[in-house]
């Protein structure tokens, strides 16, 4: 369990979007991994949203933080997404 901050939440937000989708050298090995397992840990590992709450709620043991992780991990990616299409 770590302590409930702005910087661990933005950290664990990050964290949970490069698991979902933005760290390319991660997406094939996670992949891998989530086709043995049933399709609903893929669901969840593929979105930021859910990869940040889940992450959230094993790191701070509070759903309140996990709710605000999966926020800032929502804001982070729509944030990324409008970068890389203004960029298109």
């Amino acid at each position: 369990m770590i302590e409930i901050s702005l910087f661990n939440l933005l950290g664990v937000s990050v964290i949970g979007v490069l698991i979902a989708f933005w760290y390319s050298p991660l997406q094939a090995p996670k992949q891998w991994i989530l086709s043995y397992l049933p399709s609903f840990f893929s669901q969840v590992f593929n979105c930021s949203k859910c990869s940040s709450f889940v992450l959230g709620l094993v790191l701070f043991h509070n759903v309140f933080a996990a709710a605000l992780a999966a926020l800032l991990g929502f804001i982070i990616a729509f944030v990324i997404n409008y970068i890389e299409n203004w960029y298109e």
